[in-house]
């Protein structure tokens, strides 16, 4: 292993490059670096924000954009990937092979990036605040504290999900066998059915606000770059 001095030394020395910080930071990393590159050079985002064909506007290389999910901490979850033209089917592969040491890899269009995101590297997140506010409603109604209903429904959460996997089951499938005729589940399910859909239309259309918002300051920035450097 070898500690570069700068980023330009870890480029100049690199054939695969992962460019792992901030959107924001992205173009300035990359201004940093353009001397250095070249078009046998692999590089690698992971900025959901950032469009191929911006980076392309500065480097004509071969470029792919993963997005990664927390869950990768666990080897489980799934990373989105897509690459342009440049990328050759045994450069995918190695990537693909890579990705798959940390979870699931499924490679998609990039317009599909930001609802894929959601599905993915975003729902950890909102998982895990619609359990809280599912948790919080339960402890009211009983004698558990939040701690002991954590741990339960933690580990009914994972082995809903081992469920649904293992026997390759549908939801709708599972609602049906688990809300029996008159029970305490189909008592809720009707709630859920007559008040979510509403709900998560709201939350995906605020995501996807901010995905898009995101998206164009991005391309705002290399937009001004490439003007700024016509004559390189």
């Amino acid at each position: 292993m070898e500690i570069a001095k700068n980023n330009c030394d870890v480029a100049q020395k690199s054939s695969t490059l992962f460019l792992c910080v901030g959107t924001s930071h992205v173009k300035s990393v990359l201004m940093e670096i353009i001397d250095v590159l070249h078009n046998k050079k692999h590089l690698i985002t992971i900025s959901g924000g950032l469009e191929i064909a911006s980076i392309e506007k500065v480097f004509r290389g071969k470029v792919t954009k993963v997005i990664p999910t927390i869950i990768s901490e666990v080897q489980e979850g799934v990373t989105l990937i897509c690459h342009n033209s440049q990328v050759k089917e045994t450069e995918k592969s190695r990537l693909f092979r890579m990705f798959s040491k940390i979870g699931h890899v499924k490679e998609i269009p990039e317009h599909q990036f930001e609802m894929g995101a959601d599905f993915t590297s975003c729902a950890p997140g909102l998982l895990a605040s619609i359990s809280d506010q599912f948790i919080h409603a339960g402890v009211k109604q009983s004698d558990f504290t939040y701690e002991e209903a954590c741990e339960m429904f933690l580990y009914t959460l994972y082995g809903t999900a081992k469920l649904l996997l293992k026997n390759k089951e549908d939801f709708k499938s599972l609602v049906q066998r688990v809300a029996t005729k008159g029970g305490a589940t189909e008592g809720g399910v009707s709630v859920l059915e007559a008040y979510l859909t509403d709900l998560f239309d709201k939350v995906f259309a605020a995501t996807l606000q901010r995905h898009e918002a995101r998206k164009q300051i991005t391309q705002q920035h290399f937009e001004e770059t490439m003007v700024s450097n016509q004559g390189r």
